[in-house]
This record gives C-alpha cells, sequence and structure tokens, in this order.
C-alpha cells in the first residue's frame, strides 16, 4: 500500500509541475513523470493487491439497462490495462522529448498518435483476455480516452486540441474512479481538466468565445 500511495502522490505533484511550469521540455517531462507514476501504480496494484473494482459504488442506467460501474467481472484486468497503456503512453512520452521533430512535423505526430492508440488498444484487449474480463461498457473506457487525447495531440489547431483534451480528461477520470487510481483521478481532473479550462477561457474558446480577447492573446 506505501508503494502504491507514493507513486500516487508523485503523479499527483508532477501533474502540479507540469501545469505550473511554462517551459516546454519541463512540461512533457513532468507529463512524462506524472505517466510513468500512473503505470507504476498499476504495476504494484497488479503484481501485489486485491483486484481493483468500484464494488458498492452502485449502479447507472444504460440504454435502458442496469450497469455496475466496476471494471469488469474480473477487476484484476483493470491493473493490467492500467500498466499496459500507461506504459505505453509514457514511452511515446519520452519519445517526443528525445526527438522534437515528432512535435514538429505533423505526419510524424500523426504516425506518433496513431501507433500509440493502436498498441494501447492490442494491449488492453489481450490484457482483457488474458484475465478472462468479459468487455463491459467500462472495459472500453480507457481507450476512448486514449482515442480523443491523441485526436487533440495529432491536430495542430490550439482550440480544437484543447477541446480533445478537455473530453480526454472527463473520460479518463471515469476510468480512474472505477479503479481507485486517485493519483490518475487527481492528474485527469487538475491537469487535464482544470488547466485546459483555464486555457480555453483565456484563449476565449467555444463556449467562452470572446473575439476581443483572442485577438489580444494570442495563441
Amino acid at each position: 500500500m506505501v508503494f502504491s500511495l507514493t507513486f500516487q502522490l508523485i503523479s499527483a505533484a508532477a501533474s502540479v509541475g507540469r501545469v505550473m511550469t511554462r517551459d516546454y521540455v519541463v512540461s512533457r517531462s513532468f507529463n512524462a513523470l506524472a505517466l510513468g507514476a500512473v503505470a507504476a501504480d498499476f504495476a504494484v496494484r497488479y503484481a501485489f493487491y486485491g483486484p481493483a473494482s468500484a464494488e458498492g459504488l452502485g449502479d447507472f442506467q444504460l440504454w435502458g439497462r442496469a450497469t455496475s460501474l466496476e471494471y469488469s467481472q474480473a477487476p484484476q484486468a483493470a491493473y493490467m490495462v492500467g500498466l499496459l497503456i500507461f506504459t505505453i503512453l509514457t514511452i511515446r512520452t519520452l519519445l517526443i522529448l528525445c526527438w522534437p521533430r515528432i512535435e514538429k512535423d505533423y505526419r510524424l505526430r500523426v504516425i506518433t498518435c496513431f501507433a500509440a492508440f493502436v498498441l494501447c488498444l492490442a494491449a488492453g484487449i489481450a490484457a482483457n483476455i488474458h484475465n478472462s474480463a468479459p468487455f463491459s461498457v467500462m472495459a472500453w473506457i480507457p481507450f476512448l480516452g486514449i482515442g480523443l487525447g491523441c485526436l487533440g495531440e495529432a491536430s495542430n489547431d490550439m482550440a480544437t486540441r484543447r477541446r480533445y483534451v478537455l473530453a480526454m480528461g472527463c473520460v479518463m477520470a471515469t476510468f480512474a474512479f472505477s479503479t481507485a487510481a486517485w493519483g490518475l483521478l487527481f492528474k485527469n481532473l487538475f491537469s487535464d481538466v482544470g488547466a485546459t479550462l483555464v486555457s480555453m477561457i483565456k484563449f476565449g474558446d467555444a463556449p467562452f468565445t470572446a473575439p476581443q480577447l483572442k485577438a489580444r492573446v494570442p495563441e
């Protein structure tokens, strides 16, 4: 439990550092640290602790059917999915840091985003199969979040990128809550949702459109 808590605190602290700095390299470095800490947290809990479950959180209605908030009936798969996808995302972030051309070259950025999404999807499906987990609604949540994040990263339009990051943060917060990954939840709500909302207001993005503000504040 101590190791898991430590990694969650590291992830939360790195998320704060990512938002507070204005330096691109430092921000990306903090993001890599946060993602790596989340992956390590999932690794520790998958190896040593009980299954990840949101048992007791109740059900909600989806298309007229009661759907459990638990990740799956074999919730141990949630830890493995988290470990694999966040390891892939960490490697991708480090790759961008080591090879800055990826961020500047649109084609390379799109290829990198597509490759990351495909790898995460394949790893997640393999983790569910390995743990004999049925593909419930919650099992697809992290892939939806990663897909939104990749679409945002691949866009050259900053307003569009911010909207995708905001959506990704909201979706991944659901996955974090369902697996009790509190460090990831803090990262999603503070770094992805909170900081993005501030940027959207600052630059006058819809629905905070303010033409005079956008003319005054350059992207």
